[in-house]
């Protein structure tokens, strides 16, 4: 299942590196030395959160809108005087970061379900070759994303 979220990437230049922060998953966020490192370190930590959201049985929060979004107004340390100048704004950027939620959703194990459809379901199911099981499943996930 894949999914994607905004995210904006602070340049520092002291750091010379990215820190990484999405505004609609609660936590600290990441970092990364470049571009292709904090793009790789985002998506891995969109994995853990998300899939930690959804196997806490919550529901992943709604996606701001990217063109909604600021580098300056939605600095998640505005607050804070220690990091007033410690990022460079002009070479920071917001792009969406994506992940497959498939490798990090932890209980992988199959478990048998017995459950109750319409025949006339049934019958267009096994007529469209669907596979029942991974039908189920996408449909919880998707649930799960809105």
């Amino acid at each position: 299942m894949l999914v994607s979220y905004p995210a904006i990437f602070y340049y520092s230049p002291e750091e010379k590196g990215y820190y990484v922060y999405i505004p609609d998953i609660e936590g600290a966020g990441t970092q990364g030395n470049s571009i292709e490192d904090a793009l790789l370190m985002a998506s891995d930590y969109l994995g853990i959160m998300a899939s930690s959201i959804i196997e806490n049985g919550e529901t992943l929060p709604k996606k701001s809108n990217i063109g909604d979004l600021s580098v300056e107004d939605n600095f998640p340390f505005k607050d804070d005087d220690e990091f007033n100048n410690f990022y460079d704004y002009s070479k920071s950027f917001i792009s969406l970061v994506y992940v497959d939620l498939k490798d990090y959703l932890g209980s992988q194990e199959l478990v048998k379900k017995t459950l109750s459809i319409p025949k006339w379901s049934n019958d267009l199911g096994n007529k469209l070759n669907l596979n029942f099981s991974k039908l189920l499943t996408e449909a919880i996930v998707n649930i799960a994303k809105n």
